[in-house]
């Protein structure tokens, strides 16, 4: 839930991601179509900095902008008890007690097992106990450095989603010593869906929420065609690859485009390979299209890591759930999806 902040000597570092935000605003929120609104209906749309991201919400509803509210001070609510780097976080708590069983809320609980079932689905691609690879690697403090194999090494032993224990009728969690919980690579899904649970229980006639790519979308566009979503070309981030159409669904993408560093001229991105302590090397980017943000926000970096095969092969076995991987040699898209492409 941080990207990247500052560079050293020696480094370009690169926040791809605001820019990939743009695009897929325009995309999403500005395609062309026939705008009417409906009797009593108001559009709210508004930007906020929050997760270290850009997040840009719109509401067409009868009270759009207390609902444009409601969602932003939802996502702000949850990066405080999630993100690491709030000390006051209930994350930050586990950490700081590594060791110890720590009470949490119960949406805490409902996170952390469903980080622990994507894990167990990906055979460990997807680690919410790499925090201290992560650390080693600079990303989320901004201290950017190429590790040694033997710090790599040293860190991967705190590494292991199956050392991660819930005590469900206690409502705690307890993780072990050295060991560093990181629910980046999750959360940010889970406060979309949070924020689009919300507006649709507020009974919001349509609603887009872009949190620097995590994507999820109530209903339909005016002209009552399904809102149209832009997925970067990985080679040229600039550039729209493939628009998908979305309805009341979620889209992900993760590539090695968004945050990275270059060092010895060489880039370093930020999707880590938890069973090897170094980025993950064979693809360059994964969307992941389903229902729901929190799924679709896991997924995206499992496959990454997974590689083609084994990411194309978990895609097929799990039920709605379609993707586009693009390999250094390839794409692969599930067919489903292939038929749904504009």
């Amino acid at each position: 839930m941080r990207g990247l902040s500052k560079s050293r000597n020696h480094f370009l570092v690169i926040v791809g991601i605001f820019i990939g935000v743009a695009v897929l605003c325009v995309v999403a929120y500005y395609g062309v179509y026939v705008p009417y609104v409906e009797s009593h209906t108001t559009t709210n749309q508004r930007s906020r900095i929050l997760m270290d991201t850009t997040v840009d919400i719109r509401v067409d509803a009868r009270n759009s902008e207390e609902l444009v509210n409601q969602a932003f001070a939802e996502i702000e609510g949850i990066e405080k008890s999630l993100s690491r780097y709030v000390d006051t976080s209930e994350v930050s708590k586990i950490n700081a007690h590594a060791g110890q069983w720590v009470e949490v809320s119960q949406f805490t609980i409902d996170l952390v097992k469903e980080a622990l079932r994507i894990s167990e689905l990906s055979d460990g691609a997807f680690d919410v106990t790499i925090g201290a690879v992560i650390e080693l690697w600079g990303f989320g403090t901004g201290d950017y450095k190429v590790p040694s194999e033997e710090e790599i090494v040293q860190a991967l032993k705190t590494v292991g989603y199956e050392k991660v224990e819930i005590d469900e009728a206690e409502r705690k969690v307890r993780i072990p010593e050295g060991t560093i919980l990181d629910l980046g690579g999750i959360a940010k899904g889970y406060a979309v869906d949070q924020a689009s649970r919300l507006l649709r229980k507020s009974n919001a006639k349509r609603s887009i929420i872009n949190a620097g790519g995590d994507i999820s979308v109530i209903g339909r566009r005016p002209d009552d065609t399904p809102w149209r979503v832009g997925v970067q070309n990985p080679d040229n981030p600039a550039d729209i690859r493939w628009i998908l159409p979305l309805e009341d669904s979620s889209v992900v993408t993760s590539g090695d485009y968004q945050r990275y560093f270059v060092f010895n001229d060489q880039k370093w991105h930020h999707i880590i390979d938890p069973r090897t302590g170094y980025p993950a090397r064979e693809l360059k980017s994964v969307t992941v299209v389903t229902e729901s943000a929190t799924v679709a926000d896991a997924l995206s970096t499992a496959i990454f890591v997974l590689g083609m095969e084994a990411g194309s092969r978990l895609v097929e076995e799990m039920a709605g759930v379609e993707a586009i991987i693009v390999s250094q040699d390839g794409v692969w898209i599930s067919p489903e999806l292939e038929e749904q492409i504009l």
